[in-house]
């Protein structure tokens, strides 16, 4: 049953905010940092000049309190709507933010301060035009599905934005090693259900000469379960630290995956529109 909760008023979270905070973390597999991540929305709020606590904004700060916690250190991975927000993109905030994290966060980047809409070039023709000349834009709804979703939105409006097929199940043979099935049926409270089991993402490994497994040289792993939605470079582009070389959308939010080290992309395992756990190798850079 539901019930009157006091501490709202301690954390600062409506309860559309609160059950939305809580999908998002059992998405990620972090439900067990739940306590931590209701202190810290407090902290991040009034880090950023607090904010109204209604969509946009209180994705944009509960989002951001998740990576505060899951990554260990606060403001180390920032969605590119929280620099958008330090920028100004978002309005003027409520009460000055905090300098030192907006600096962290934005570097010297200049902070707007007129109508953020005003800094926009007009793109609906563009957008409408490029469509119908594709082939998949057909009205003004489609045109401004596509410039909100560019990577996924032809699929999407062509029909071919299918759910992927589960592929058979396979049990490995005598020559494989032992006989493990991937197929179960599970039987719950009388009913049969029919479960798969699907390989998941993986961090490649080598093999060294003592036997032992070790990361795949310069291997860049996703720190984030959530959908490749930009490549920034491509195999044989050199790299500099600290630069984006792709974009994930978790959570509702974008965010730029940085090398961290000089180098030349070798290899890429992923495109737009995939998937990706945490851990998942994105691309070796060396």
């Amino acid at each position: 049953s539901e019930s009157v909760d006091a501490d709202v008023l301690l954390y600062q979270i409506p309860g559309g905010m609160l059950s939305n905070l809580i999908s998002q973390l059992k998405e990620q597999n972090a439900l067990d940092r739940y306590d931590d991540v209701l202190d810290e929305m407090p902290r991040v709020r009034k880090d950023m000049g607090y904010p109204p606590l209604v969509t946009p904004t209180s994705q944009i700060v509960g989002i951001q309190s998740v990576m505060n916690v899951l990554g260990g250190e606060r403001y180390k991975t920032v969605s590119n709507e929280v620099k958008e927000y330090m920028k100004g993109m978002y309005g003027k905030p409520p009460a000055p933010v905090n300098e030192e994290i907006s600096k962290r966060i934005i570097g010297d980047e200049e902070v707007i301060t007129c109508r953020p809409a005003d800094l926009l070039e007009p793109e609906f023709d563009k957008f409408k035009s490029e469509g119908e000349e594709k082939g998949f834009v057909k009205s003004d709804e489609d045109a401004l599905t596509y410039a909100l979703y560019p990577p996924i939105a032809p699929k999407f409006l062509k029909g071919e934005a299918e759910e992927e097929e589960l592929k058979p199940a396979h049990t490995i043979s005598e020559d494989e090693g032992i006989g493990i099935p991937t197929q179960y049926n599970v039987e719950v409270d009388g009913d049969v259900f029919e479960v798969k089991i699907m390989p998941t993402g993986f961090m490649e490994i080598e093999e060294t000469e003592s036997g032992n497994f070790k990361p795949v040289e310069g291997a860049v792993p996703s720190p984030m379960q959530g959908m490749v939605i930009k490549l920034n470079v491509n195999v044989g582009d050199k790299v500099t630290q600290g630069s984006t070389i792709a974009v994930i959308e978790a959570m509702k939010m974008e965010n730029d995956i940085q090398s961290e080290v000089d180098g030349t992309v070798e290899e890429i395992f992923v495109e737009p529109g995939d998937a990706v756990s945490i851990g998942d190798t994105l691309m070796v850079i060396k």
